[in-house]
């Protein structure tokens, strides 16, 4: 009792419980505060490409988990995804880098739980696409997955 009393252990236990909070913080409240202040700047750049009536669907937390083609040393990035009746556009937020996917060219949508040996822990939106003629797939975590494959498998409403 006397070590309790002394401090030695309360002292262990007061930096264990900031360590604690600190990861908290770390993990989960800085995260969504920064989620919350791309919102805006990925709302203004969609603004700019398409008309409210053009979007089908939007994602302003998409998590991509990159584009096949460029291979396993990319990597992870939030942005915003939009679907159209035309394409699927990813813009990501740090790059500004953009992918614009012809919906027409959309070969397969399917859910995996890694990309490119990354994970979520959750499943994953892919879209295989054709890509200058040649296969290729991007992966995302988006926050309604269900309405994602449910909108994606819609057919091209732009094809003749």
């Amino acid at each position: 009792m006397e070590l309790i009393a002394g401090g030695d252990v309360l002292v262990g236990v007061i930096i264990g419980a900031g360590i604690l909070v600190g990861l908290i913080v770390i993990f989960a409240v800085v995260p969504r505060l920064v989620l919350s202040g791309m919102k805006p700047s990925l709302a203004r750049r969609i603004g700019r490409r398409y008309s409210s009536d053009q979007i089908v669907l939007k994602d302003l937390a998409a998590l991509t988990f990159g584009l096949e083609s460029r291979g396993v040393l990319q990597g992870r990035g939030n942005g915003a995804l939009v679907l159209t009746a035309k394409e699927l556009w990813w813009s990501r937020f740090v790059s500004g880098s953009d992918l614009c996917i012809p919906r027409s060219r959309i070969t397969k949508v399917d859910t995996v739980k890694v990309h490119l040996g990354k994970t979520y822990g959750r499943d994953l939106l892919r879209v295989t696409f054709l890509n200058d003629g040649k296969p290729d797939s991007m992966a995302w975590y988006v926050t309604d997955l269900g309405v994602w494959l449910s909108k994606l498998g819609e057919p091209d409403t732009t094809a003749p």
